[in-house]
């Protein structure tokens, strides 16, 4: 439901949630310049504003509120960078006290509008703390060999410096910005963002309407969406970092023909669930179980960009020997020397992960979110499990022929 042009509502009615959830979205284009102030902003709105100058005010107010719950969260889907508001709250429908929604929406119009500021920037004091919070936090992943390791990789592989930086930015973007900097950002989106609203529960559509539209969103361009593709090269770039560790991490990336949406993208799901995505899958059950060369080992789809990721928790010196067994598999999956029992297990593993997140109010926004702007119009239960379960050995074979190593970065540990 349109609100103005680029802002929309989506009432998604269901019974079976004791609470409501409401969750506002900005959409905005996945910049190096402009991450940093997105994830500090992020920061700002869940921790106090005009109304609520404290976290423990807000967080006072929150619990008054029959303890609904707030928090932002950060992702990104190809060359988009979203910021959420989520807000859980008890079904009105439970409770006596008339108004009870208005409060909701009034604190979701504080949050936007009423947001603490000194003059044309966050207050300070505030926001130095956030930002130390936020710095300190980036600072402890990097003791994470595997974040570091993964970063790592992005930079060898993605052909766009915006892809290349984690959703959250890094030490050296947050430390640049400022309160005014953070501000300004904050204000471009209120303006220029794509912004979504999802409602998901039990409620009257003409009340949730009258509400927004006491909203002043201004009319703004709708973002187009696209995933993220990059050509295919023929030479593998590699890389080698060391750190004072006794496990050494391998990550290698590969180009995935295709990404969300696309007719195929079942087949990606169901060849990365034989790789390395479950636990019956021919890495764990063979590199890992079999050979004994890995602490750890899996693989993983990006879906709105061309990334299939394999990486590896090993001792050193196994390093040469864990390749040739990866390599292995992948010369397997492609002359179709697996098992029809591992091909229907991971159909079926993919089934039930997908019927259990039915039971997640977020998931079920996430796919009208998907639905909406990724133009998979066929997200109905059946018609996915369908497709699903039609994927076939020949399949498989076909794509995995297609799927090129791109990127190796290796951390070696030098204990």
């Amino acid at each position: 439901m349109k609100i103005v042009e680029g802002v929309n509502l989506h009432l998604i009615k269901v019974q079976k949630f004791k609470n409501n959830h409401l969750t506002l979205r900005f959409t905005g284009e996945r910049l190096k310049k402009t991450l940093a102030k997105r994830v500090l902003v992020a920061q700002m709105l869940a921790t106090a504003n005009a109304d609520y100058p404290t976290s423990q005010k807000f967080r006072k107010a929150l619990a008054q509120l029959y303890g609904t719950n707030l928090s932002t969260s950060l992702s990104t889907k190809g060359k988009a960078h979203i910021l959420d508001i989520d807000l859980e709250f008890i079904n009105p429908t439970y409770l006596d006290e008339q108004g009870f929604q208005h409060k909701i929406f009034e604190l979701l119009y504080t949050i936007l509008y009423r947001p603490l500021i000194t003059l044309e920037q966050f207050q300070s004091k505030v926001f130095d703390v956030e930002k130390a919070n936020l710095m300190s936090y980036l600072e402890s992943d990097k003791e994470d060999p595997f974040y570091t390791s993964e970063l790592n990789l992005y930079d060898l592989f993605y052909q766009d410096e915006n892809l290349k930086i984690s959703k959250f930015a890094n030490v050296d973007l947050v430390e640049q910005e400022n309160s005014f900097t953070a501000y300004q950002e904050f204000q471009r989106m209120l303006r220029e963002d794509q912004i979504d609203i999802f409602i998901l529960g039990e409620f009257e559509s003409a009340l949730i309407l009258e509400e927004i539209n006491r909203f002043p969103f201004q009319a703004r361009k709708v973002y187009k969406f696209v995933n993220y593709s990059q050509e295919v090269f023929n030479v593998t770039k590699e890389k080698l970092g060391r750190r004072n560790d006794y496990q050494s991490i391998l990550q290698l990336a590969y180009h995935l023909p295709l990404t969300y949406g696309h007719k195929d993208f079942p087949v990606a799901l169901v060849l990365n669930g034989m790789l390395g995505g479950f636990a019956h899958s021919r890495l764990f059950t063979q590199v890992r179980e079999k050979e004994g060369l890995a602490y750890s080992i899996g693989s993983q789809v990006h879906p709105y960009t061309d990334l299939l990721q394999v990486y590896a928790g090993i001792d050193r010196h196994q390093r040469e020997k864990t390749l040739r067994m990866i390599n292995r598999e992948w010369h397997y999956l492609k002359s179709g020397r697996f098992s029809s029992q591992l091909l229907r297990q991971s159909k079926q593993l993919l089934l039930n992960n997908y019927a259990l997140a039915e039971d997640s109010p977020k998931t079920l926004i996430e796919r009208r979110y998907n639905k909406l702007y990724l133009g998979q119009q066929d997200q109905n239960p059946s018609t996915w499990a369908e497709k699903i379960s039609r994927v076939t050995k020949a399949d498989i074979m076909q794509l995995a022929r297609n799927i090129h190593l791109q990127a190796l970065y290796y951390l070696e540990g030098d204990k």
